[in-house]
């Protein structure tokens, strides 16, 4: 599996941190996946 990294600001960190049950880079994987199944489906109607 790769890996990759992304920077945030201070202020996003300190919000994220506010919650540590929440498992965010999953998350952040979920909303990746889901983007990239949009751009498929518009890449393969045409629309993008």
């Amino acid at each position: 599996m790769e890996r990759f990294t992304i920077s945030v600001s201070k202020e996003f960190k300190e919000k994220l941190d506010r919650h540590p049950d929440i498992n965010w880079p999953e998350v952040m994987k979920q909303g990746i996946i889901k983007k990239l199944e949009t751009l498929e489906r518009l890449h393969a109607k045409g629309e993008l």
